[in-house]
């Protein structure tokens, strides 16, 4: 490869607007330069450029979509500015489809496209600004807000990228700074032959899905002496069915922060013979990875990184063909993977995944050294690693995995890196304009097809600090996993109000798993939870019948105080949620009474669905008993006869599964001085007109130190005068003290209606 060069002009324009710090003033944000463009690129002569020019003062040149045609080169000079229209309007492929959310975001055509302009390139010192930060005309949001908002709703961006090049031949880009793209920068689809030199991306980490450079199905492309500073991936390497991405070189570029250097998550088509070489990556979230799943992966082959330094990343190396949960039978299959000389002076996560034991993923690592091993996390599993002639400290271990030693081996020695971590290059001559990043968001961000930040809930659980203090923005979709929240003040919401979106359901029982309590789909065992507008479910027994012994299945253990669920959908047969405190023996020493609130909950159950010896309140929940010959709602326990807790049931719905009529009770004291209220609950026919029941009638005896009461109670299965003799009935002022802000205000004086803030959209 040799650099390239500005064509001699055909045409030069100069600028009319002046951006004063800048800002392009209101009054020129409809003075569009778009059609005065177009028309120089139409009457261009063949070989030469369109070039751009400011005119003193003057520096802007304020567009809609454009495109390039074959053989003209597109040339914005030094101190020139190219600038994208703030009118969502302009870029609409249907009426009104750009600048909204909407479930498919292809709504809008590029800023510049370049579809079969063979021959031709866009160049020079200036810059070209999507204008990512800026308000949308007509609207309250940016661009970038847009897509956050996408992100939060689950929904799709309607926004545009910058440049389209799409089945061309020999395109160039050469010496342009990009800049605040509202999605991806560059995106090169189904060509052959394009070159990208000397390009400078610059936006905001924050800004969502602003990729740098994105290559689909695409041949003989090279990236070379870059520099990119994003918000999604750097460099992403991708492909559609049965059109490869192949002789792809990416050559001495620097990455600041974005996604890394990627491969996939499409790979369909498959990807082969790409060197990727003299890459240093400082900041970004990912270094080298390469990422599929079965419904859209394929033959990647013939990959190497060679001379890589890598620092202050959290996941350095990631080679995963699991990076969503989906299924299919395009199966990603990693091999001919090397290393070559790489180091990673910092520490983070690893990940070396087959497929599975017949598609295992086959990598070398020659020379290569990672810094703070011993506070690395390693993931690794299906995988043979060979370790090449020149040893480094990288060795991974894990489940089916095979390392292998190439003979003759040496010590290596760590490439030097110091010298080549440099700051983004000053640009002196590429006009930027005004605009805000967005905020640093802390959310954690998780979606079941892969858009999120995480497809796993529990990965993200995972990178939270042990610390905890975090959200994490879970969207509608199915999650089959088992989940361990173990860090305090843990925040997991939808921001979709219909519960039954979002899903996490796993199918373990207590016969197969060592007991009741080590069943459960999702367990909180730290303190502050919230969740909102998710379902947690068992469905162990969708496939399995409901026996005596074993089919104990839970969906919820918690046994963190001050745990808030709030519109949570619970669902399971036997045992479905287990409420619990800590440390709370016979003797009485030690116990921490954990304290759980539900708010406008669904749950749903049928044997003592709703027990253990945490103290909790239900407020305004439904809680539906499933079919079964006979159904216990609350099975309560206390450990002693001082312990302080219990559960309450305020303004709830007892419904059930048709056919039950007088075969459901209130509850049955697991232990001794269990302790369950019911105030201002609405109960179905299914309700005993006994209310209560022993634990096993004839054999214990615990009825006789229980306290269960009801207060108000209403519906065909209120029976005041019918109840088991040990049960009370309430006056109201005994009923004032078991209102939930009082039952569970305790010494910290918590008040479990204070929900945290909604997830902020813009």
């Amino acid at each position: 490869m040799t650099e390239p060069h500005i064509p001699a002009p055909c045409i030069t324009l100069t600028a009319r607007i002046t951006a004063v710090h800048g800002v392009i003033p209101s009054q020129d944000e409809r003075s569009l330069d778009t059609a005065r463009i177009q028309n120089a690129i139409d009457r261009c002569t063949a070989g030469k450029a369109v070039v751009l020019r400011n005119d003193g003062a003057k520096n802007v040149f304020l567009i809609g979509p454009i495109h390039l045609r074959s053989n003209v080169t597109l040339v914005v000079a030094a101190h020139t500015a190219l600038v994208a229209s703030r009118d969502p309007r302009l870029y609409d492929i249907a009426p009104g489809s750009c600048g909204i959310l909407a479930r498919r975001g292809h709504g809008c055509k590029p800023l510049i496209a370049a579809i079969g302009a063979d021959n031709s390139g866009i160049m020079g010192a200036g810059s070209i600004d999507g204008r990512g930060g800026d308000t949308i005309l007509g609207e309250k949001w940016t661009w970038w807000q847009l897509a956050h908002a996408a992100k939060v709703l689950d929904q799709s961006q309607t926004t545009f990228p910058l440049i389209a090049i799409v089945r061309a031949h020999n395109f160039t880009m050469y010496g342009i700074t990009l800049r605040n793209s509202p999605r991806n920068h560059i995106a090169i689809g189904r060509s052959d032959g394009v070159t990208a030199w000397g390009v400078k991306i610059m936006t905001p980490g924050t800004a969502r899905n602003t990729d740098g450079i994105d290559v689909g199905s695409s041949r003989n492309v090279t990236i070379a002496h870059c520099f990119i500073h994003a918000g999604d991936d750097d460099v992403a390497v991708s492909s559609g069915r049965g059109v490869p991405s192949s002789n792809i070189s990416i050559l001495h570029n620097h990455f600041y922060t974005g996604h890394g250097m990627s491969i996939g998550s499409g790979t369909s088509g498959g990807v082969n013979h790409m060197l990727v070489e003299d890459l240093t990556i400082d900041g970004a979230q990912n270094g080298i990875r390469i990422k599929s799943d079965p419904s859209r992966g394929g033959f990647v082959h013939d990959i190497t990184y060679r001379n890589v330094c890598i620092r202050n990343v959290a996941n350095p190396l990631m080679f995963t063909p699991h990076y969503t949960d989906f299924t299919g039978t395009s199966l990603p299959i990693y091999r001919g993977i090397t290393l070559d000389n790489v180091h990673i002076l910092t520490p983070g996560t690893y990940t070396f995944m087959g497929l599975d034991a017949e598609h295992k993923l086959q990598i070398t690592l020659n020379n290569v050294f990672a810094g703070g091993i011993g506070s690395s996390r390693m993931i690794a599993k299906d995988a043979v690693i060979t370790i090449g002639k020149e040893r480094g400290n990288l060795q991974p271990s894990g489940g089916d995995v095979t390392l292998m030693q190439t003979p003759g081996p040496a010590a290596g020695a760590p490439l030097a890196c110091a010298a080549r971590f440099v700051p983004f290059p000053a640009d002196t001559t590429a006009p930027a304009m005004a605009g805000k990043a967005p905020p640093v968001d802390h959310t954690y961000y998780v979606a079941a097809d892969g858009t999120g930040d995480y497809y796993s809930i529990q990965q993200a659980i995972n990178a939270i600090p042990a610390s905890g203090h975090a959200v994490i923005s879970v969207a509608p979709g199915t999650y089959r996993e088992v989940l361990t929240i173990n860090k305090p003040d843990i925040e997991l919401r939808s921001a979709n109000p219909d519960a039954s979106k979002t899903v996490i359901v796993n199918g373990r029982s207590a016969g197969a798993n060592g007991g009741t309590l080590h069943s459960a789909t999702v367990n909180v065992t730290a303190g502050n939870f919230f969740a909102e507008n998710i379902t947690i479910e068992n469905d162990f027994n969708r496939t399995h019948p409901q026996r005596y012994e074993g089919s104990q299945a839970l969906a919820l253990l918690v046994t963190g105080d001050r745990a808030i669920f709030h519109n949570v959908r619970i669902l399971g047969n036997q045992d479905t949620l287990y409420l619990g405190s800590r440390n709370c023996h016979p003797d009485g020493q030690n116990c921490k009474v954990a304290r759980q609130f539900f708010s406008d909950c669904y749950i749903a159950g049928n044997v003592d669905f709703i027990f253990g010896d945490g103290k909790a309140a239900f407020d305004h929940c439904t809680i539906y008993s499933t079919l079964h010959s006979e159904s216990f709602i609350t099975a309560q326990a206390k450990h002693y006869p001082s312990e302080d807790s219990g559960f309450v049931f305020d303004h709830c719905k007892l419904t059930a599964a048709p056919g039950l009529a007088g075969k459901v009770y209130l509850g049955r004291p697991w232990r001794p001085y269990a302790t369950v209220i019911y105030l201002h609950t609405e109960m179905g026919d299914q309700i005993n007109p006994a209310g209560w029941r022993e634990w096993h009638p004839g054999q214990t005896h615990a009825l006789d130190t229980a306290y269960f009461a009801e207060y108000d109670s209403s519906g065909p299965g209120a029976h005041p005068g019918e109840r088991e003799p040990h049960a009370h009935q309430l006056h109201a002022q005994q009923a004032k003290k078991y209102a939930p802000a009082v039952w569970l205000r305790g010494s910290d004086n918590w008040n479990p209606f204070v929900l945290p803030k909604p997830l902020k959209v813009y």
